[in-house]
């Protein structure tokens, strides 16, 4: 059985540094480091790879999606131990860098330095979700990012807000989830695709988004207790792919989506003179229509 072990072993080392490299890339990174002590040739193969995936989160039993605020005592150990994973990492460009955190004892200080850290080696894919109600304004300048994923202090149930200064000249995809003023981004992601954002349906002001370029837009609407309602203007003329979900109070207003194949409405909440009619009728030429969990709150 050893001599079957070490055959297995000799065959992977024996494979180039960077395909090594890669398929350590596709593992969380407390992993990936481990393979540092399987043999003199394993030891450093780790500090090239190009994602790195730190998790240092609890989840609800019943649903994984939400996270659970933690104290356990380690968080000197995680600390260090990022610190030392960017410390050695080699590559210069940086494919992917997700940081999920929930514990609350972890140092803004440190979550800073790490993301400006990985900046500077050039990533691409970002996705962060602490509990922080702010990060280094160099993210929203970065010139490398293509996909972005924000989710700040989700524990505690604290609306963060985008800083005023955003562009983010490469940037496709975007994700944001409770964010208080989303509306920021207007202008400042010139190629824009695909979004994914929660929306206010209590707000005076109506909310209006205009992205020429967006192909893919996902919609959580929430609601408070006021009975202010708003409206949502939508004005995405190549928007291929539509997905609302939550709580459906505003009024929608959807100017002309020649190119919409698929439009998904799973709402669980709506006023009872909500206008269904309306919004199928301005879906009728899509090509695959689904409507789910519909049900009724009567005002």
């Amino acid at each position: 059985m050893s001599s079957i072990s070490e055959n297995v072993d000799d065959s992977l080392s024996m494979l180039p540094e960077d395909i090594l490299a890669r398929i350590l890339s596709l593992m969380p990174t407390k992993y990936a480091v481990q393979t540092s002590i399987l043999s003199k040739r394993w030891r450093y193969t780790w500090t090239f790879v190009t994602n790195l995936d730190f998790d240092y989160t609890r989840r609800h039993t019943f649903n994984e999606n939400i996270l659970i605020t933690f104290e356990d005592g380690n968080e000197k150990n995680f600390t260090k131990f990022v610190d030392r994973v960017l410390k050695f990492c080699k590559t210069s460009h940086l494919k992917l860098f997700r940081l999920h955190i929930s514990n609350k004892m972890v140092q803004g200080s440190s979550l800073s330095n790490w993301i400006d850290n990985v900046l500077k080696l050039n990533v691409r894919e970002l996705d962060i979700c602490v509990i922080q109600s702010e990060l280094p304004s160099s993210v929203f300048t970065c010139k490398t990012l293509t996909d972005l994923r924000l989710e700040l202090c989700a524990c505690d149930y604290y609306r963060w807000e985008l800083p005023s200064t955003i562009y983010l000249p490469c940037l496709k995809t975007l994700d944001i989830v409770g964010c208080n003023n989303p509306l920021v981004i207007h202008g400042c992601c010139p190629v824009l695709e695909s979004l994914s954002l929660e929306v206010s349906c209590n707000d005076e002001e109506n909310f209006i988004l205009n992205i020429p370029t967006l192909k893919r837009l996902k919609l959580i609407c929430r609601s408070g207790y006021s009975n202010v309602n708003n409206k949502i203007i939508l004005r995405v003329p190549k928007l291929e792919y539509l997905f609302v979900d939550g709580v459906l109070r505003s009024l929608f207003e959807m100017e002309d989506m020649p190119s919409l194949v698929v439009a998904s409405i799973a709402c669980w909440q709506s006023i009872s003179d909500f206008p269904w009619a309306d919004i199928l009728n301005k879906l009728r030429g899509v090509q695959n229509l689904s409507i789910e969990n519909v049900s009724l709150i009567f005002l």
